[in-house]
């Protein structure tokens, strides 16, 4: 068990397991974060607190784009993933 053998597939349950729990952090909805979107030509430095369903966790990104409430983060994780995650304006700080 774990290995599908019936169609030849080389991804085994344990590959599909880490793929399914990996972190992936919980981003404000559209409406939250409000609709006048302006992107950044030059993303500066920030700090930004970003929730996870386990965690919230203080992560050093670029604010990409930003609204009158809330900032769209992009951070990369310790094992090299690249997440994004809009967050309330409030939890973000320039370094």
């Amino acid at each position: 068990m774990g290995q599908n053998r019936r169609y030849g597939s080389d991804v085994t349950q344990e590959a599909i397991n880490q793929a399914v729990i990996r972190p992936k952090p919980i981003s404000l909805t559209p409406r939250e974060a409000g609709e006048e979107v302006r992107q950044a030509d030059d993303p500066p430095k920030v700090a930004a607190w970003v929730r996870f369903p386990e965690a919230a966790i203080e992560v050093q990104g670029r604010a990409i784009a930003w609204t009158d409430r809330a900032v769209l983060v992009e951070f990369t994780l310790h094992d090299g993933a690249k997440h994004q995650a809009w967050v309330w304006a409030s939890a973000v700080q320039r370094r």
